[in-house]
């Protein structure tokens, strides 16, 4: 099962130890892409899949992030998330209109006069003010909401992980797993396009690894199937921001979904076709996998070091 979580991961690494350094030296991805750019692209709606419409409306009721900071501290436009803070609602009124409505600084609208401050967390059009948001709240204060939301979600992500394993194991007996495992053994290509397709669908290559993984750890799949399918997924998590980007009008954002594209198809390339090179994302997962059944500890120390320490 670990395997097959971190064959994804052990992929996406040797892409970059190989792309990102032939990026710096050529510089292929930004003239490729810059070769496909149009003049502009069209401006319109936002694109949002299905799984997103589901869970947005509840989502947001219990916090919803404000994209405005970190862009504004990326570009410069504020120096810290204390300019956002305290939070402020025009008459103490907690909706959308009164506290995170933005001035228009060209009419000479004033922040606590003709108009409302949000920080960290902030309000929805549709669904208005979440519950973890409060008017008078400082940095702090959301921080730990956003700190309790974290684990709240981690503990939801980690019984529903459970839960599908139990159900999986409960229903993947006999017939079934023979099943499932003819319906997966099809062609690499095939494959590729198929775990591409489920992630245009459901919007995350998450959502795709993560069910995949408990068929691995049950034996219903080999890894050697699982892998064409993450590398669809790879694939199809890059269809999300073309689409985004397309109905921008900014060619930058069209550039770098372009990019994000051919990095995993030019990872792809390099890694799957030839069988002695497939070969080492399969057997690096494997290790990993052999080292989990040897200690308990694999999995944490790889999560740290991986996700924190190397980045």
């Amino acid at each position: 099962a670990f395997a097959g979580a971190t064959v994804h991961d052990i992929f996406n690494l040797l892409s970059v130890a190989i792309l990102f350094p032939l990026e710096i030296i050529s510089h292929y991805l930004y003239h490729l892409t810059k070769a496909m750019l149009p003049d502009n692209v069209k401006d319109g709606e936002a694109w949002s899949g299905p799984i997103k419409k589901i869970v947005s409306p509840l989502s947001d009721k219990i916090i919803k992030s404000n994209k405005d900071v970190i862009k504004d501290i990326a570009t410069g436009k504020v120096e810290s998330c204390d300019a956002y803070y305290p939070v402020l609602c025009l008459d103490g009124i907690e909706d959308y209109k009164h506290c995170a409505s933005k001035c228009d600084k060209d009419a000479g609208e004033e922040v606590g006069v003709d108009c409302g401050r949000v920080g960290l967390i902030t309000c929805d059009k549709t669904t208005g003010c979440p519950a973890f948001f409060q008017n008078g709240a400082n940095l702090h204060d959301d921080s730990i909401s956003g700190g309790v939301c974290l684990v709240l979600s981690l503990f939801l992500l980690i019984v529903c992980l459970m839960g599908l394993v139990n159900v999986l194991q409960r229903g993947l007996a006999g017939m079934s797993t023979r099943i499932i495992y003819k319906a997966t053994n099809v062609n690499g290509l095939i494959g590729i396009v198929i775990g591409a397709a489920i992630t245009i669908l459901v919007q995350s290559s998450s959502i795709t690894t993560s069910v995949l993984t408990p068929f691995v750890g049950l034996g219903v799949i080999q890894l050697e199937q699982m892998l064409p399918l993450t590398l669809g997924a790879n694939i199809g998590t890059t269809i999300t921001g073309l689409l985004a980007a397309m109905v921008s009008d900014n060619v930058d954002a069209l550039q770098v979904a372009l990019c994000h594209l051919f990095f995993n198809i030019s990872g792809i390339v390099i890694w799957y076709p030839i069988p002695i090179m497939r070969r080492i994302p399969l057997r690096g997962a494997r290790a990993l996998g052999r080292a989990t059944r040897r200690s308990r500890l694999v999995p944490p120390i790889y999560i740290i070091v991986v996700f924190f320490v190397i980045p």
